[in-house]
């Protein structure tokens, strides 16, 4: 094998490789003789057929099958030598006829991962907030948990539904003549003023009464979750079967022992440990995000110009939809295509630096991705579809971009968590108002500047 380089420009290669006639010659002759001692052709027995009637019949495949491997074994090979790291799937560009009888040349053009050098972690400096959780919060989520175990009893006196009702209803949605799915439901238990369905379907609920029916027109919010019903209207047919009113569950050992807690102590508990992992969470992404930021202004290598632009047509199309769905980033409004794709290409610049950024500390630190990590995540992913469990988990199974968009965001985690660990993290004692409060001044601070960081860094931090 022979390589020459015909372009060396930064991250962007391009070799010519010749492999010589005489070595294709002799392995296709190895792998006819492979061939032949398993053929199966009627008249001989097999290991006897003619090497003649075998090249006749399996030439051309042997030779593909030769040709096809020698490739991909020089292209190995030079990556090898070359000790190259390719970013994405070289290009291979034949010159000439590879099948016919001359030596066989071909062009490898790449992009090559950039040398990232990795600087001291211990010279980053951290801080963490912490926050202890209060009586007094336990018993605002107790309060909450016992809004939501409401009992109903059935009106006495005949009279039409009022808000705060519960009313009991049978209801249909269609769209432009036709029901859609997941717009129908029976004995639906809904309070009037809980804004628990589309704004305006339980306004026009009120004033009905008992075994009355009734149509009601909606529209359905262009942010609405559900794209294919955004921003359309709908039509309800409504049949209220029983009007109830509400009556405030206490706070009592009953409470506990409906939610299947032993005792309310229980209960108490359980609910100050999920205030605090939120806490701990929230910090968490505070102290991510800072760190990011920190890594985003150290690390300025060149990237991948394929990698880029696939990550920056991801960004836009995401954009895309997002404008047709009429959801739009307030500083996004009234600009033109031209600047917000540059504001937008800085992003991409951003992301792809900061998960080769990654990738690179990973590698070079053994940190992986379990199957168990992963089975995890789908598990807790899977339990959000009550009854469909099976569906979810046999569709990341078949799903490898699904799987991929699992294992990423774990690796990503690991990887910051090994920093963390090896950076100077110093600790601040809040209370839970500082805790979210900074939060939300570093959010409201990344809006105001939100332009000129994505002039002076290439890539705002993970949300």
């Amino acid at each position: 094998m022979k390589v020459t380089s015909i372009k060396d420009e930064g991250l962007d290669k391009i070799f010519r490789v010749t492999i010589p006639q005489s070595n294709l010659n002799e392995a296709i002759e190895t792998r006819l003789k492979e061939v032949a001692a398993n053929a199966k052709i009627d008249g001989f027995r097999i290991g006897k057929v003619p090497i003649g009637i075998i090249k006749n019949r399996y030439g051309t495949q042997v030779k593909g099958e030769v040709i096809q491997k020698k490739v991909s074994e020089s292209i190995k090979n030079l990556f090898l030598d070359k000790n190259i790291k390719p970013a994405l799937q070289p290009k291979v560009d034949f010159e000439g006829e590879p099948m016919g009888d001359k030596d066989i040349k071909f062009k490898v053009s790449l992009e090559i991962l950039p040398e990232i050098k990795i600087l001291q972690f211990s010279n980053i400096k951290l801080e963490r907030l912490i926050a202890d959780v209060k009586d007094i919060e336990v018993d605002k989520a107790l309060k909450e948990i016992s809004k939501g175990q409401k009992s109903y009893d059935t009106i006495k006196t005949k009279r039409k539904a009022k808000k705060g009702d519960a009313v009991l209803i049978d209801f249909k949605g269609k769209i432009e003549g036709e029901y859609f799915k997941g717009g129908s439901s029976e004995n639906h238990t809904l309070e009037l003023g809980s804004g628990q369905m589309v704004p305006g379907f339980e306004n026009q609920i009120i004033g009905m009464n008992i075994k009355e029916e009734k149509e009601i027109e909606v529209k359905f919010p262009s942010d609405y979750p559900n794209k294919s019903l955004a921003g359309k209207k709908s039509i309800f047919e409504i049949i209220l079967k029983n009007i109830m009113t509400s009556k405030q569950t206490e706070i009592d050992e009953n409470l506990a022992k409906n939610m299947g807690f032993p005792d309310l102590k229980t209960l108490k508990s359980s609910i100050k440990k999920q205030i605090e992992s939120n806490y701990n969470k929230t910090s968490r992404n505070r102290v991510k995000r800072d760190l990011l930021d920190i890594l985003s202004n150290q690390y300025n290598f060149e990237v991948p110009k394929t990698m880029l632009e696939n990550e920056n047509k991801i960004i836009w199309e995401r954009f895309e939809q997002d404008r047709k769905a009429g959801v739009i980033d307030e500083l996004d409004k009234g600009k033109k295509d031209v600047e917000l794709k540059k504001e937008y290409k800085m992003i991409a610049v951003r992301r792809v630096r900061l998960g080769l950024l990654m990738q690179e500390i990973g590698s070079n630190n053994n940190i992986t991705v379990t199957e168990d990590e992963v089975k995890n995540v789908i598990t807790q992913e899977a339990k959000r579809y009550p009854g469909e469990e099976n569906k979810v988990v046999e569709f990341y199974k078949k799903t490898p971009e699904a799987l991929n968009a699992v294992r990423g965001p774990i690796y990503e985690d690991k990887v910051v968590d090994y920093i963390i660990k090896n950076c100077s993290v110093s600790e601040k004692k809040v209370d839970s108002e500082e805790l979210f409060t900074e939060v939300v001044k570093e959010n409201e601070n990344k809006k105001v500047n939100k332009n000129k960081e994505k002039k002076t860094k290439p890539l705002k931090t993970s949300e």
